[in-house]
C-alpha cells in the first residue's frame, strides 16, 4: 500500500511538472511572439502603384522601410480605397497609407506620422478651358471623387450632391478615364502631384490635364495611420521608426530618387 502512495505521489509530481513546463513555454511563447501588421492602401501613382508581383511606389518605400526596422512581421496590400479604410476602421493592428489628417479622423485612426505632401486641386481637360474660382464656381459642374476619399467627404461638407454635381467611383484607375473619356464627367478632384505618373499608367497624354483649381495654398500631409484599438507600444515604435527616416534624411532620400514630376498650376 505505502509503494502505490509513492507511485501516486511520484506521477503526481511529474504531471505538475510536465503542465508548468508547458505553461512556461506558452508564457514564454505569448511573451516572444511579436504581433503581425496588416497594411492596407490603394493604387494611387506615384505613392504606391499597383503591379502583378507587388506594391511599389514611393510612400510603400519609406512605410515598409519603417516597418523593417521594427520586431513585427507585416505585408502589404491594395485594394479599392472604401474596402482599405473600411478594413482599418475596423479591425485591430491594420494600418492604412497614405491618408489624409482631417478633423473627421482624428478619433476614427491613430495617426501615426507623415509620410509624404498631397497637394488638392480640381483638375480639367485643357480643351475645355474651365474658369474656377471657388466651389461655387465648381457646383456648375459634375466633378467625379473617389468613394470614401478625404476628396469625398470634403466636396459632401461643400454641399456637392451625388448625381447631381457629383458622381462617385470606387478606384483611382478610372478617376482619369472618366474625365478623358466621359463627356459628362467635367472635373475630378484630386491629388495634382499624381496626374502625370496616373495619366501614363493609364495610357493617357498628361498634357490633355490641368490643374484648374488648387484649393491649397501649400501641400497638405498625407499619414500612415492604423486602426484606434492598436497596441500604444506598437504606434510608439512605428512613429520612431518614421521620425528616425526623417532626421536621416532617408525619407527625402527615396523621393528623391523618384523624382514623380508635378503637373504646373495655372
Amino acid at each position: 500500500m505505502h509503494s502505490i502512495k509513492m507511485k501516486r505521489t511520484y506521477i503526481l509530481k511529474v504531471v505538475i511538472i510536465l503542465f508548468g513546463i508547458v505553461g512556461f513555454s506558452s508564457t514564454s511563447q505569448e511573451f516572444t511572439t511579436q504581433p503581425h501588421i496588416e497594411v492596407v492602401t490603394e493604387h494611387l501613382p506615384p505613392f504606391q502603384i499597383d503591379t502583378p508581383t507587388k506594391v511599389l511606389g514611393f510612400a510603400t518605400e519609406v512605410v515598409s522601410t519603417a516597418l523593417s526596422s521594427t520586431p513585427y512581421t507585416f505585408n502589404i496590400s491594395i485594394y479599392p480605397w472604401a474596402r482599405s479604410y473600411n478594413m482599418t476602421l475596423n479591425k485591430t493592428n491594420t494600418c492604412i497609407y497614405s491618408i489624409a489628417r482631417t478633423p473627421e479622423r482624428e478619433d476614427k485612426f491613430l495617426l501615426v506620422n507623415s509620410i509624404a505632401e498631397r497637394n488638392v486641386s480640381l483638375i480639367g481637360l485643357t480643351e475645355r478651358s474651365l474658369n474656377i474660382e471657388s466651389f461655387e464656381d465648381a457646383k456648375k459642374y459634375m466633378t467625379a471623387v473617389i468613394r470614401d476619399d478625404v476628396t469625398h467627404q470634403l466636396l459632401i461638407r461643400q454641399g456637392f450632391k451625388e448625381g447631381v454635381n457629383l458622381f462617385v467611383v470606387n478606384n483611382t484607375h478610372s478617376l482619369l478615364t472618366l474625365l478623358a473619356k466621359r463627356e459628362s464627367i467635367d472635373l475630378i478632384l484630386a491629388d495634382g502631384f499624381t496626374i502625370n505618373y496616373r495619366a501614363k499608367f493609364n495610357n493617357l497624354d498628361p498634357k490633355i490635364f490641368e490643374n484648374v483649381y488648387q484649393l491649397n495654398a501649400k501641400p497638405l500631409d498625407y499619414y500612415f495611420a492604423c486602426n484606434i484599438k492598436t497596441p500604444p507600444e506598437i504606434i510608439k515604435q512605428l512613429r520612431h521608426s518614421i521620425n528616425q527616416m526623417k532626421v536621416s534624411g532617408q525619407i527625402d532620400k527615396i523621393i528623391d530618387e523618384w523624382q514623380y514630376p508635378v503637373i504646373k498650376v495655372n
